[in-house]
């Protein structure tokens, strides 16, 4: 154990009870006697203590990493965290307590977005959500109403990205006409050239070890208009955790959002063609500014059968997403009344209209309909589709360099038709 840890509260000026951050104000508020303060100035008014040193044999070894021991300054009880851990509550009296020598030089926050949404409302929110998971089991539904959400500031980097770069397609514009007994395909084949230098700003990723990445991701778009620079008492209330990679290490997976980006960006300037098909392309793709920046989730975890499942909030806009198991048997029952359904109709349309149609082919078609209808919605359930390309895009630092469409030649096809 090091000695020098530091750990920081906020005690009410008038009764000196704990003062934590009150997301539906925005400010500090004492949970004693109601006095409110603004963030805005206040960090330095925190008690900051530097803590004992604790005999090594209280220090707990784990797979990954080791456990560390603080005392809380409020009733004296051991708080147990782990390596990545910036701020935590005592577990015995529910003091907030910000570790501080955690958030030293470069482990210090560059910004912050703080809480919206309140516990209460979180609560409420996830049991709204997970009684709209119809393909989930009713066991595992009943276990996440039940289970309370854990208010996280996850560590993130922001990127400001450069993407310079060309790509160059074939694209065809189609005409048919018949002559005879023939049907004439005259494709026009289309030299298509694109270079672009584009800017993307504030591409966020997750840099923790043990928050799922695609999850993370889901929880996009945040508002950057109510980014503010970091400040200690934000934590206050909430835990926090440290960044486990380094910026560097998290770059590649934003490249790869960036490289799609252009893609996106490209394909949009091309239009009125029929056909389009990339033949190359030549990206240059740079990362400009990072800055690591906490941003606020509500986590639900739960353990069902021996499988741990994890759900968060967006605790800014509300945005909910998960990866909740699903129920064979609820599925095959879903498809099973929606075949039955469709075979009827198709049944009753055959005996009272006389439609032309094979009682198993009703049956193939019913089943087919249902396959379409229902397995989409289970091997989507509880996700939602990250944010667009143009969420990120600087409009006002990107720009086309060059462009052309060049007529390049003409090809002919004819196919016979019986008339």
């Amino acid at each position: 154990m090091q000695e020098g840890r530091l750990e920081m509260q906020y005690k009410c000026p008038t009764c000196g009870a704990d003062m934590i951050f009150n997301a539906a104000g925005g400010t500090l508020k004492c949970s004693g006697c109601g006095r409110e303060e603004q963030i805005e100035g206040f960090e330095q008014n925190g008690e900051v203590r530097q803590m004992a040193d604790i005999p090594p044999r209280t220090a707990v070894m784990t797979d990954s990493d080791q456990v560390h021991i603080y005392k809380c300054q409020s009733c004296g009880a051991e708080i147990q965290t782990d390596a990545q851990t910036v701020a935590t509550e005592c577990s015995f009296c529910g003091s907030p307590v910000i570790l501080t020598d955690r958030m030293a030089g470069t482990l210090r926050p560059d910004y912050i977005i703080p809480f919206k949404i309140e516990k209460r409302e979180a609560n409420k929110a996830f049991q709204e959500w997970v009684a709209k998971l119809k393909f989930s089991p009713a066991e595992f539904r009943n276990m996440v109403k039940v289970k309370h959400v854990e208010g996280l500031y996850a560590p993130f980097w922001i990127y400001d990205v450069a993407g310079q770069g060309s790509a160059r397609y074939d694209c065809v514009k189609e005409k048919k006409h018949t002559q005879g007994n023939e049907e004439i395909t005259e494709e026009s084949h289309y030299d298509v050239y694109r270079e672009v230098d584009l800017t993307y700003a504030k591409i966020p990723a997750d840099a923790s070890q043990r928050l799922d990445d695609k999850l993370m991701d889901i929880m996009e778009p945040y508002d950057y208009g109510e980014l503010k620079p970091f400040s200690a008492p934000y934590l206050s209330g909430y835990k926090a955790e440290k960044y486990d990679y380094q910026e560097s290490e998290v770059f590649p997976r934003v490249k790869k959002r960036v490289e799609d980006y252009m893609d996106n960006y490209i394909s949009s300037t091309i239009s009125g063609y029929n056909h389009e098909s990339r033949v190359e392309k030549h990206y240059d793709i740079k990362r400009m500014e990072t800055h690591y920046t906490l941003f606020p989730m509500w986590i639900n975890y739960v353990k069902y059968r021996d499988k741990d499942y994890s759900f968060a909030m967006n605790g800014q806009t509300g945005k909910i997403s998960g990866h909740p198991p699903i129920s064979k048997g609820i599925v095959s029952a879903h498809i099973a009344v929606i075949t039955a359904i469709i075979f009827a109709i198709l049944f009753l349309l055959r005996t009272f209209v006389h439609l032309k149609i094979h009682p198993v082919a009703a049956a193939v078609i019913g089943l087919v309909a249902a396959l379409i209808i229902v397995l989409p919605q289970a091997s989507g359930a509880g996700r939602k589709v990250t944010v667009g390309a143009k969420t990120y895009l600087d409009e006002t630092r990107s720009r086309i360099v060059r462009r052309y469409d060049r007529f390049t030649h003409t090809t002919t096809t004819r196919r016979t038709i019986n008339k």
